[in-house]
């Protein structure tokens, strides 16, 4: 009998060591996963105990149960403490201080050719292909998991580790998989298996698809990380090319609930060689250390307990649209998602951005259309080809609040591209390249009268000047104009037709007066053009729009900066050396 109960009790303690060594548990009640592991654990040792202890008695099953009482006593107990009947508050106040911004004020506009146009699933697909082309590495290994895009040197790239196929082939190399994927952002084409670094030979040893002490998550818990949170395993690159894993450590803020980032473990593929960092000392590389659950948890109750539980009128309930995606602005990454009001589909009362590293909140008040109705939108305009339309990323497009998504095949490949106004989603232009949907789109603004309104600070600039050269093209049955003035080849001039009636008869060597704002960005969209050698009287019509768009460029609220070179210097030479100090003070605390 005494054989019976020892092979019994070996076995189960096998099967819970077992079970720990597999799950791989936080060992702390503070976490879910942990009390269930150690009460389970607990219930096993008091049954084995009663069973040795009391033998054949009638009592011998009474300690576990009291045990398995106690275990679902303090279960249930804390399931019910740590819900939004007690904890509403702390819910709602989690995802910290929201602060109101201008959208056009906030949101720099971003370079046509930085603008990410490769996605998620294409970038998985991409890699597949280029594995697919080394034989000797496709057979043995397969394409990681992508986590989030993230900017590695200020390029935005996708990044993918080798993964092993399966256990045998883990097992035929050990020393870890020899290479990782990377795939531009912004360039499909752009598709590189990286094999080698510094010139050595690149191990990836520890990753999630390893067994034993190599296996990623294991190797963690047996490296200092038993008892705490982990998630969001990352697979990232330093600035240097060098891989490492970055994992998010966290804290439950409730009972089991409602966790909370408190920093990063940083471990080396290769070698394996973890570091804790705190987020305010986290590598300035790691682009993502909030998880994306975390946040749209966080969103989520910050829109559900604004006025606590029993808010059954649901006033100021706010509710977060379906989809979420990373942007950046000014080299910082964020999670971009909009708000509607609740039972409101098609519409948003503003738009969330979550800093992915510190958790801070902006929130942008603008009344416009769901990432769902813009998709929708984008997918009319080419309905006669069956594109599908990717989750939309906000952009500022010649001061215009704008979605912009590209437009894919059945086979998931980019076939064009869509821009839509914000805050008027019927107002939508696409094309097979971005500078074109970006001249269609601007055009579009422009025909359908609305205003549009440059936000951040631009410069205004009136000139005269000589046609050098001058030519037409047609893009999507739009006519466009590009010109050279005075033979000044550093800047390329762009006018739709709308602009003016006198596009379609100038020519070379005729002088004309153009206003244009000068984004820095490439070719200058003229927003008003006067060819001077006509004195004809132009229609009412024609003048009304000039002044409307003369106004515009006028406009304070434009905060556009009219310049005159000439006239500046000019003024500049006749101002004393005590009035230029008093100028340059002045535009120095402007800066601040």
């Amino acid at each position: 009998m005494k054989t019976i109960k020892s092979v019994i009790t070996i076995v189960v303690i096998a099967l819970c060591a077992l079970w720990y060594y597999v799950t791989l548990p936080p060992l702390s009640l503070a976490y879910a996963e942990g009390v269930v592991f150690l009460g389970v654990a607990v219930v096993v040792a008091a049954a084995i105990v009663a069973w040795w202890i009391s033998g054949e008695s009638k009592y011998r099953f009474g300690l576990p149960l009291v045990v398995v009482i106690l275990f679902f006593v303090v279960l249930i107990g804390g399931v019910l403490i740590g819900s939004p009947i007690f904890t509403s508050s702390t819910m709602y106040n989690q995802i910290g201080k929201v602060q109101e911004k201008s959208f056009k004020d906030d949101v720099v506009e971003i370079d046509t050719t930085q603008i990410p146009v490769v996605d998620i699933e294409l970038a998985a697909k991409l890699a597949d292909k280029k594995l697919g082309e080394d034989l000797a590495l496709g057979s043995q290994m397969e394409v990681g998991k992508f986590t989030n895009k993230q900017q590695v040197n200020g390029k935005l790239l996708y990044v993918a580790p080798l993964e092993h196929r399966d256990f045998f082939k883990w097992n035929s190399n050990k020393m870890g998989t020899t290479a990782y994927v990377v795939v531009s952002a912004t360039n499909p084409n752009d598709v590189q298996l990286v094999k080698e670094l510094d010139g050595k030979e690149i191990r990836l040893k520890y990753l999630t698809s390893a067994y034993f002490s190599s296996n990623l998550k294991r190797h963690l818990r047996s490296n200092g990380y038993r008892n705490v949170g982990l998630t969001e395993y990352s697979f990232e690159l330093d600035d240097t090319g060098r891989p490492y894993w970055v994992v998010t450590t966290y804290e439950n803020t409730t009972i089991w609930g409602n966790p909370e980032a408190t920093g990063v473990v940083v471990c080396d593929a290769q070698t394996g060689e973890c570091n804790w960092y705190s987020i305010q000392d986290a590598p300035e590389w790691v682009d993502i250390i909030q998880p994306e659950s975390f946040i749209i948890k966080q969103i989520k109750n910050y829109g559900e307990y604004v006025h606590g539980v029993w808010n059954f009128s649901e006033k100021d309930k706010l509710s977060m649209t379906e989809h979420i995606t990373t942007v950046y602005n000014e080299g910082d990454c964020y999670y971009y998602t909009g708000m509607s009001s609740v039972g409101k589909d098609n519409g948003t009362v503003g738009f969330v951005m979550v800093n992915t590293r510190d958790k801070s909140v902006k929130m942008y008040r603008m009344v416009g259309a769901t990432e769902e109705a813009a998709m929708r939108s984008a997918e009319g305009k080419v309905q006669n080809m069956g594109y599908t339309a990717t989750t939309p990323i906000p952009l500022l497009v010649s001061g215009i609040p704008t979605y912009f998504c590209t437009l894919k095949d059945n086979e998931g490949l980019v076939k064009q591209y869509a821009m839509l106004k914000i805050e008027d989603y019927s107002i939508v232009a696409s094309d097979t390249t971005i500078m074109a949907t970006k001249r269609a789109f601007i055009n579009d603004v422009n025909n359908s009268g609305a205003s549009v309104d440059f936000g951040n600070e631009a410069y205004g600039y009136t000139v005269e000047g000589k046609i050098s050269r001058i030519n037409s093209n047609i893009e999507s049955g739009e006519t466009y104009y590009y010109m050279v003035l005075d033979d000044d080849a550093t800047k390329l001039f762009l006018a739709s037709y709308t602009v003016s009636e006198e596009l379609p008869i100038t020519r070379e060597g005729d002088r004309v007066k153009i206003s244009y704002v000068d984004e820095a960005n490439g070719t200058i969209n003229i927003g008003s053009f006067d060819n001077l050698e006509f004195t004809q009287k132009i229609s009412e019509g024609q003048q009304k729009l000039n002044e409307e768009r003369q106004n515009l460029m006028d406009s304070q609220d434009n905060q556009i900066i009219n310049v005159n070179p000439e006239a500046n210097q000019a003024e500049w030479d006749s101002l004393s050396d005590e009035e230029r100090a008093k100028l340059l003070e002045g535009i120095e605390k402007k800066d601040e």
